[in-house]
């Protein structure tokens, strides 16, 4: 890891244990049994992170997390307790601490996370230094992605791989999911980053105008093409286009796409000569494309050729853990569009309900419940009596944990990866609690959630 590892924490236990987490022959670690010694610590020297207990005797971890970023506000801090309270998790992330975790934790993960945080840390460093003319990318549309879950992290792990290819990729997920923002993403993090970001709805676009809107066409073509117009494959050249939705698209456009992928190859409508492109195509999709090939409605040659890098994007029920972290960027943003609102945060019972809600539309259909609840609300904050009645409820044919009358059938591996994550989400990330009430050990847990992300089946059901 390389790097130099602040551990705050009143419980010599853990501050030993920690310890020798983080000490090894790349890393070096200080420790400090309380915030008055880690202030001191820091001023000293520099550190690559900090992990800070919550409940400290003196001054406790969210007050030093305050002081920690007002003098070194590009420092990672992870804050960590025993309590598991959704309130303090909240305040840490409005505060700025990348992650909240609970007592006892995978150490293994925590190290993950905070080499994570260090390796992002000095990429933003470095690009800082070797591009300073180059603007920040606006909030919410340069690839910013919210949450430190094991979805999450996994998925945030894939597309920095991803990145550093330009091969096709084929983005899969429900809808609401934030496919899009996934592809931004990948383009944030690749070589053509400062090159072209492309979008287009397949499924939103004229069967009769998709040809020229996304290949273009030369003046007089047909009726009404007064001048000649580039297309949206021409102005991607060298950048990266999103096909979105791309198992809407119509079968007769597939072929021509399939000469872009092949040989970058792209004609006019009325023009008799081809010009090259150089363009990066990433596809996303709600539909089960090898159903759509079977049918006859999506070529099989189209498929195989924007399938080489497949990237998956986990529902929101399959994430709880990160719903508290998305509502106050939700909230956050909401209130910027709703200036005169008088919101400033969201109660703990609304928290908790939120956490538990099946989301059906997923990221996007949580992102509409806060936007409604800031722009109606009248009190600074938002609670479940008058300003959450619209959070969905279960699907009375359906618990969380399992599809709804609208989804065929789920196998059963999917039921019990479900089921865990949904009483996860109701323990608020509690891991012993929820081993407690699922009747395994924690250790079982743990080798379950390992391999539900490595996409092994578990050696016993829950």
């Amino acid at each position: 890891m390389n790097a130099r590892v602040l551990i705050v924490d009143d419980d010599p236990e853990w501050r030993e244990a920690l310890q020798l987490v983080f000490s090894d022959d790349d890393a070096a670690c200080e420790v400090a049994p309380s915030a008055s010694a880690a202030l001191n610590l820091l001023a000293e020297g520099d550190f690559d992170a900090v992990i800070c207990d919550v409940r400290m005797e003196g001054m406790d971890g969210l007050e030093l997390l305050d002081r920690v970023k007002k003098i070194k506000p590009a420092l990672p801090v992870v804050m960590i307790t025993g309590a598991g309270r959704i309130a303090d998790a909240v305040s840490a992330i409005k505060r700025g601490a990348l992650e909240y975790v609970t007592k006892p934790c995978d150490t293994n993960e925590l190290r993950a996370l905070i080499v994570g945080a260090i390796d992002g840390k000095r990429r933003r460093a470095s690009e800082a230094t070797t591009r300073p003319t180059r603007p920040p990318p606006s909030r919410g549309r340069s690839g910013e992605l919210v949450g430190q879950g094991n979805a999450m992290r996994a998925l945030t792990a894939s597309i920095e791989r991803i990145a550093t290819s330009s091969a096709p990729v084929l983005i899969s997920g429900e809808t609401g999911v934030g496919k899009e923002l996934v592809a931004r993403a990948i383009h944030a993090r690749g070589d053509r980053r400062d090159r072209p970001f492309v979008a287009v709805n397949t499924s939103a676009v004229n069967d009769d105008l998709f040809e020229s809107e996304v290949f273009g066409h030369v003046r007089g073509a047909f009726t009404g093409a007064a001048q000649t117009r580039k297309g949206l494959v021409t102005e991607a050249d060298g950048g990266t286009l999103l096909l979105d939705e791309i198992g809407d698209m119509p079968m007769s456009m597939q072929a021509k796409l399939l000469r872009v992928l092949q040989f970058g190859e792209v004609r006019p409508v009325g023009s008799d000569r081809v010009h090259f492109v150089d363009v990066r195509i990433i596809a996303a999709t709600h539909r089960d494309l090898v159903a759509l090939v079977r049918e006859g409605r999506f070529r099989e040659d189209l498929y195989f050729r924007v399938n080489v890098l497949p990237l998956v994007v986990p529902p929101l029920r399959e994430r709880r853990e990160d719903i508290p972290a998305l509502a106050v960027h939700f909230l956050e943003e909401a209130r910027q569009r709703a200036s005169l609102s008088p919101v400033r945060s969201i109660s703990d019972d609304a928290l908790r309900m939120l956490t538990a809600a099946p989301w059906p539309g997923n990221v996007r259909e949580l992102a509409s419940t806060i936007e409604r609840a800031v722009v109606f609300s009248r009190s600074e904050t938002l609670d479940l009596q008058h300003d959450m009645s619209a959070i969905p409820t279960s699907d009375a044919s359906a618990p969380g944990w399992a599809p709804t009358s609208h989804e065929p059938p789920w196998t059963l591996k999917r039921v019990n990866d479900a089921y865990v994550q949904w009483v996860l989400g109701q323990t608020q990330g509690d891991k012993q609690r929820c081993a407690e009430i699922l009747g395994v050990d924690l250790s079982t847990l743990y080798r379950w959630q390992r391999a539900r992300h490595a996409g092994r089946t578990p050696s016993k059901s829950p």
